[in-house]
């Protein structure tokens, strides 16, 4: 499968991402505003922050032993988790052994938190993930985003990719 468009339904029983998502929420939201209350806005964050990055390093190992050939198959292997329910608008742009790249153009995620919550939670909570997962799912393996839906940019920007090997 060389295109995550392809792949946008999850084949095993695995829960959707976005469900996942809320059900998360739910629990930590009323937490986070409790930590914000006791130990301040900055504490919190970072507390929230350091939860999200282990979850997420957990994550990216799950990732890196499932089905594939390298680093971004394993991820494209995984994406139907994260895109079921339709819960994101996909335009892609470049996939390759090497490089996938693509915009998220709608995102049921932030849809859910701008409603739930705060669009910063969301940030924290969601989008958080992206670059502890990727760095669990194998060191080589790189992440650049320069903005997202969730903090108000018109389209979530995705590039991963594996540099060339060093001769």
């Amino acid at each position: 499968m060389n295109t995550i468009t392809e792949a946008t339904k999850t084949t095993d029983n695995r829960l959707a991402y976005l469900e996942r998502a809320k059900i998360q929420a739910e629990i930590l939201e009323p937490l986070y505003r409790r930590l914000k209350a006791e130990v301040g806005l900055d504490r919190a964050r970072a507390m929230l922050k350091e939860a999200v990055n282990e979850f997420a390093s957990r994550l990216g190992r799950e990732i890196a032993q499932g089905p594939g050939s390298g680093p971004l198959d394993k991820l494209r292997n995984f994406f139907p988790a994260f895109t079921d329910g339709d819960a994101l608008e996909i335009e892609p742009i470049q996939t390759s052994k090497t490089n996938l790249t693509f915009k998220v153009r709608r995102c049921k995620y932030a849809e859910f938190f701008r409603e739930f919550s705060d669009p910063e939670f969301g940030r924290l909570m969601v989008c958080g993930i992206d670059p502890p997962m990727t760095a669990a799912i194998d060191a080589n393996l790189k992440l650049e985003r320069k903005q997202t839906l969730m903090e108000g940019a018109d389209h979530c920007d995705f590039h991963w990719y594996t540099p060339p090997a060093k001769s």
